[in-house]
């Protein structure tokens, strides 16, 4: 019985250790040169036809080991996606914390070397941690710009910075400008950091209080949004309000703090377009054993504790 639980934990170790390897390469490979937002939208110009697909996810946070390992798992899913061929998979987005707490220029280049083993395009929102140490300039040298809208087949796509939460005078009304283009289109979409609300009850974060909330969430219900994308909670969270669907997918990497049966796990979410009629999938990954060695199976212990003793 001793022997084959030592086998076991050896063999446990072993599969840990293997897990941490893809992350480890990711740090000696070259840094790749790769396109901006503004080049990804102009080549989208050219797709034709009324049936694709899309992926959104966001807060992988590059730059720090653990959240890099997470993300190359979410990759290695994400890129299996199309492998029946079903629907073509035009693009995904990157709802914004592309980099780690401090946006340096390390962290855009480890992302650069992430979305270069993404097989589609990778469009990137500005998110609050994109530009810590004033890294502005950073994300306009990686990726491009940080506010414009773009059209693919028969949909019409917005994309927001809102890093600082509220959105102000200028934008709400560019938005609205980006809405009224958008009603020739069959479907309707935004791409941003940060929800109008916080989907989750026990969160600190309360973007739902500022005026800007109830502005753009009564715009969206007016021009018919289909969904809003955003990420900056590490979870995955769903719900309609006004006709509107809006969904949040911050689990591409960072620590996840909340409970798995409340949405917190590493995910992304898949979104399918057949003319006027869109739907979703969200993807639950399983993290990299190393991980839910180190942390992820201790988080859920403690909440599992936690229920049963309050």
């Amino acid at each position: 019985m001793r022997r084959l639980i030592k086998i076991i934990a050896i063999m446990v170790l072993a599969a840990s250790v293997y897990s941490i390897l893809p992350a480890i390469s990711l740090y000696l490979a070259k840094d790749p040169t790769l396109p901006t937002n503004d080049q990804i939208v102009e080549n989208l110009k050219a797709n034709k036809g009324d049936a694709f697909s899309f992926i959104a996810f966001g807060d992988n946070h590059a730059g720090f080991i653990f959240d890099d390992s997470a993300f190359l798992k979410i990759i290695r899913r994400m890129n299996r996606e199309d492998r029946f061929k079903k629907f073509k998979i035009d693009f995904a987005v990157n709802l914004g914390d592309i980099a780690f707490i401090k946006g340096t220029r390390w962290d855009y280049n480890i992302y650069n070397r992430l979305r270069s083993r993404i097989k589609f395009p990778v469009i990137s929102v500005m998110g609050n941690h994109d530009d810590d140490r004033h890294g502005e300039h950073l994300f306009k040298q990686y990726l491009g710009r940080r506010e414009f809208s773009f059209t693919n087949r028969n949909s019409y796509f917005i994309v927001l910075d809102n890093k600082i939460t509220d959105l102000n005078e200028e934008q709400c009304e560019w938005l609205e400008e980006e809405l009224e283009k958008s009603q020739g289109y069959k479907n309707r979409f935004i791409f941003m950091h940060k929800q109008p609300f916080s989907p989750y009850q026990q969160s600190w974060f309360r973007p739902e209080l500022g005026k800007w909330s109830y502005r753009f969430m009564k715009m969206c219900e007016d021009y018919n949004v289909d969904i809003v994308f955003a990420g900056h909670e590490h979870m995955f969270q769903e719900g309609a309000y006004g006709g509107v669907r809006y969904v949040t997918s911050g689990g591409a990497g960072m620590f996840i703090q909340i409970p798995e049966s409340d949405g917190g796990y590493l995910n992304y979410v898949v979104v399918r377009v057949y003319g006027n009629y869109v739907d979703y999938e969200v993807r639950k990954v399983f993290p990299p054993l190393w991980e839910y060695f180190t942390y992820y199976m201790w988080k859920e212990l403690f909440y599992s504790v936690k229920d049963k003793v309050f």
